[in-house]
């Protein structure tokens, strides 16, 4: 099925750009006067005063007050404030300062939010730990406390443990679990043992649970508490006797186990059944690092004559870098954005309110563009105006040889306009405006072509176009101040470097402006509008991932190709371009996995490690929600705390499980019903897409090992990935399974080892 990029598309412009007509002598006057002072008081986003236009905007509550939540939990619904100017536009792009002003323990996720295309901020509450509490939150523009609103919300009887049957522990026991407010649901009830986490089999009504006690409790008193949702029990104390009784695991269940040292305390009856075993560091580091392991089954029954050999002991492998010329500019651009951001927000707050001259359609501007791979040198470049929309302006240079014509010019405009811009906003939150014109540039110009040799282009590839941090951080004569995507142009003659036509900026281009605008909201968000650190680069680049994604969904929707509701892996060519690079990667780290880390990038990535954090991604948005995605854009925190603050659970926790859904999404022959929707990527077939699209018949990740009783096997691989091998119990006695360092030795506690173990057959 074939599907024109530039087909009809829906206008979605922002609510407060006025619509603008398009023709020879149109001309567009930006803001209001008063729009673009506040827009500079936004860049510094500073405590004092806001420019005076903020005296007249009109705060209200959106939604979120007067809840109620369990004692210590999270409310269900955000804290929520409109912002409205004097003529009852929402505010995009404008601070709002949350404070808790009542209520013990009571905390916010964000003190400051931005407002969105909507003019809306949103916070999210925890309330404090005391029931009957009233939390009261005060929301205000910041130097406007005395205008504020308040939120109140109060916190209700949280769940309680009462009893824990019986009290004496043994791993793998079923134990009755009783309390009040647990969840119907087994999924919504997260019962601890310590640290380790117990099977919830069965629940009855909001008071009794079924559990089975997680395997390798060392003996003593242990701490049993029950999270539901983001509210936790008290705590009661049982006690764990340490004897390891068998793990009964039905088809298709898994547990992940962790501990420093996972003895012989992992035991499985002999039934025959065949299990696979993903061994596993979960730590983050700041470099690539191989830790070495062994993996040891012993049987009390000798194996039999025809078991599969294990292979001989793994060769450690040096991590490859196969990033190309694109991927090593991005590094560098993210590396200077980087050093940038302890000051970027005061470069904003020095800034002078830009000229605002009315835009009009084939005015020049000379723009400074990196034409370097280094980023050492700036050349200018003069382009004409061709393009105004409600969110985007494109400028054309004037030394391109063969330009697109004005139909494509006004086609891509509006794509970029219309459904780009708008997917990536409404996904990860807005952008900055320093320059005070409401809109992002794009700048087409042969600078971009020329920043890649002609000789290298056929071996390394090329730069189609960039963000680049530096124009909205930097006060130097080579930044443009303000929202910039630059991108490469058609050059059918090779004038500049290698070639490039018309259809293949078009294919390109949107693609890498949904990639790029994501790293400048993410700049925005992070670093201009909460003064924090940039996003650490494999969350950051994931979500770019994520957002070229949102081309393919977008036009998958629109031209869907499935069976009765159910994904079937193909998708229309309108959406292959923005999907294929991220099935290229993925496909290529699951080949690699032991060598490529999902939190832990070379430098700023590899193509196989940026395939493995959208995979991580992918699955995080099929157990949380497409709503995870601005949740981790829009705030301070970064990396793994920003993980798990956003979803609630441990990062140990959600890796276990989403590297037991690498193997078990969609195994064929088995209908997805019988695998829990945790171990699923909820709407992708990753076998399907794989097969069909990129014609590979196999899927790469292949557990062709067997492990053998009494023989060891010797691995090692980088922190956050995972191996896969099998195991067959043997169908009299019994085996027990070790995991440790080689010779039998203990983990630092810092690797963060875990064992997945999932049952394949009954």
């Amino acid at each position: 099925m074939t599907l024109s990029l530039f087909a009809s598309l829906p206008a979605t412009p922002r609510q407060s750009p006025p619509s603008v007509a398009l023709g020879p002598t149109a001309t567009v006057v930006s803001r209001a006067l008063a729009a673009v002072l506040v827009a500079s008081a936004v860049a510094a986003c500073s405590d004092g005063p806001t420019a005076v236009p903020a005296a007249s905007y009109a705060l209200s509550i959106h939604a979120g007050d007067a809840q109620t939540g369990p004692a210590g939990s999270v409310l269900d619904e955000a804290l929520q404030v409109t912002v409205r100017d004097a003529a009852n536009a929402p505010v995009r792009n404008q601070p709002v300062r949350f404070r808790v002003t009542s209520g013990t323990g009571a905390s916010l996720d964000d003190t400051l939010a931005v407002t969105g295309e909507d003019g809306v901020a949103r916070s999210r509450l925890r309330v404090g730990q005391r029931q009957g509490d009233t939390v009261r939150v005060a929301a205000f523009l910041p130097g406007f406390e005395a205008r504020g609103l308040v939120f109140r919300a109060v916190a209700t009887a949280p769940p309680v443990l009462r009893s824990v049957t019986p009290s004496e522990l043994r791993t793998g026991d079923t134990v009755t679990v009783r309390g009040s407010s647990f969840n119907a649901s087994p999924a919504g009830n997260a019962v601890f043992f310590g640290a380790a986490r117990g099977r919830v089999v069965a629940v009855s009504g909001d008071s009794l649970l079924r559990v089975v006690v997680p395997p390798c409790l060392s003996g003593g008193a242990v701490a049993v508490r029950v999270a539901i949702g983001s509210a936790t029990t008290n705590e009661l104390t049982a006690s764990a006797s340490g004897a390891a009784s068998p793990l009964l695991l039905a088809q298709f269940e898994a547990v992940t186990v962790s501990g420093t040292e996972l003895g012989s305390c992992l035991r499985f009856l002999g039934d025959g059944a065949r299990y696979l075993l993903i061994p596993q560091f979960a730590s983050v580091g700041d470099s690539p690092a191989f830790t070495d392991y062994e993996l040891l089954a012993e049987s009390t029954v000798a194996a039999s004559a025809d078991s599969p050999l294990a292979p001989p002991a793994a060769t450690r492998r040096t991590a490859r870098a196969r990033a190309g010329v694109h991927d090593a500019f991005e590094r560098m651009l993210r590396a200077h954005e980087h050093a940038l951001a302890p000051t970027a927000h005061q470069a904003g707050a020095d800034r002078d309110a830009l000229p605002l001259a009315a835009l009009t359609l084939g005015s020049a501007r000379t723009f400074r563009v990196l034409s370097n791979l280094d980023g050492s040198t700036f050349s200018p470049s003069t382009a004409r105006l061709r393009y105004i929309g409600a969110n985007i302006l494109v400028y054309v240079d004037e030394k391109t040889v063969t330009p697109l014509s004005d139909d494509d010019l006004r086609r891509l405009g509006d794509l970029f306009d219309q459904t780009l811009h708008p997917l990536d906003v409404v996904t990860f939150g807005a952008e900055s405006d320093i320059d005070g014109n409401g809109r992002v540039i794009i700048l087409m110009t042969p600078v971009v072509n020329a920043l890649t040799p002609r000789a290298e282009c056929s071996v390394a590839g090329f730069v189609p176009g960039f963000f680049y941090g530096f124009d909205l951080a930097s006060r130097s004569a080579n930044s443009n101040r303000g929202e910039i995507f630059y991108t490469f142009v058609p050059d059918a003659a090779g004038t500049f470097s290698c070639p490039h036509s018309a259809a293949e900026v078009r294919r390109l281009a949107p693609r890498t402006f949904l990639h790029e605008f994501q790293h400048m909201i993410s700049y925005n968000q992070h670093v201009l509008a909460r003064r924090g650190s940039d996003e650490d680069v494999w969350l950051n680049e994931g979500l770019s991932h994520i957002a070229e994604e949102l081309g393919a969904r977008y036009f998958e929707a629109r031209s869907p190709v499935s069976a009765a509701g159910v994904p079937i892996g193909v998708i229309a060519d309108s959406a292959a371009d923005f999907l294929r690079g991220n099935l290229e990667n993925s496909y290529s780290y699951l080949s690699a996995l032991s060598e490529n880390s999902v939190t832990t990038f070379q430098g700023f990535g590899t193509l196989e490690e940026r395939g493995a954090a959208w995979l991580f991604l992918r699955w995080l948005a099929a157990q949380k929600g497409e709503g995870v995605f601005a949740r981790l854009v829009q705030t301070s925190r970064t990396s793994r705390r920003n993980v798990e603050e956003v979803s609630g659970e441990t990062f140990a926790g959600l890796f276990g499980d989403f590297g037991v859904a690498l193997y078990a999404d969609s195994i064929p022959g088995v209908a997805r019903s019988r695998i829990s929707p945790r171990y699923q990527f909820g709407s992708r077939n990753l076998r399907a897409l794989f097969t069909r699209n990129l014609g590979r018949p196999f899927y790469p990740l292949d557990a062709r090992f067997t492990l053998v009783t009494g023989t060891p096997l010797a691995g090692s691989m980088v922190q956050a990935t995972f191996n896969y091998l099998t195991l067959r119990a043997p169908t009299t006695g019994g085996v027990s399974l070790r995991f440790s360092a080689p010779g039998g030795g203990a983990f630092p506690t810092n690797a963060e080892a875990q064992l997945g173990i999932f049952r394949l057959t009954p």
